[in-house]
């Protein structure tokens, strides 16, 4: 350093650094900013003459603050996005696992059904047949299909309980 930059370095750098201090608000940044200030001044110095170091030295150190601050501020966004993503991908994923679980849990349920009434079940609740389309294909009555029914889905809110109402996804 010149010795002109050092003696502004000594006659100003406690300022200087409270002036940072106040804009940052950290003080390892404001020292990080403080000694960048009088290394800009140093180029610049070696270029052109400047007329006014310590208002070039504020100037300076307060554009570096700035641009500090707006950077942490796109840094603060981003993260607060990623975030958000993530926090958005986890409920997709606890909702997904809450619905193979619900899914799992009615297999089983229905699984536990009598043969006959079970694959009525399956024909009209998961399928959509209709209760005359299972009366033929099971080859039995539309009020046994009925009665299957009625059988199966009573079976499933007592095992399921609260759980039976939820909409069954098959995709």
């Amino acid at each position: 350093m010149t010795p002109d930059i050092s003696s502004l370095y000594r006659l100003h750098c406690k300022e200087l650094l409270h002036h940072l201090l106040r804009i940052v608000k950290c003080p390892e940044t404001a020292e990080d900013l403080l000694q960048e200030s009088y290394l800009i001044l140093a180029r610049t110095a070696n270029d052109t003459p400047i007329d006014h170091p310590r208002g070039f030295l504020y100037r300076t150190a307060s554009n570096l603050a700035m641009d500090h601050l707006r950077h942490h501020k796109v840094i603060e966004r981003h993260q607060e996005a990623t975030r958000h993503l993530d926090e958005l991908q986890l409920a997709g994923v606890e909702s997904e696992l809450a619905d193979q679980q619900w899914r799992t849990l009615l297999h089983q349920t229905i699984y536990e059904l009598p043969p006959r009434c079970r694959n009525a079940f399956i024909l009209h609740k998961i399928h959509g047949l209709s209760y005359r389309e299972v009366a033929s294909v099971l080859d039995i009555s539309e009020s046994a299909v009925e009665k299957h029914i009625v059988k199966g889905l009573m079976y499933c809110r007592k095992q399921l309980g609260n759980h039976f109402g939820r909409p069954y996804r098959t995709d």
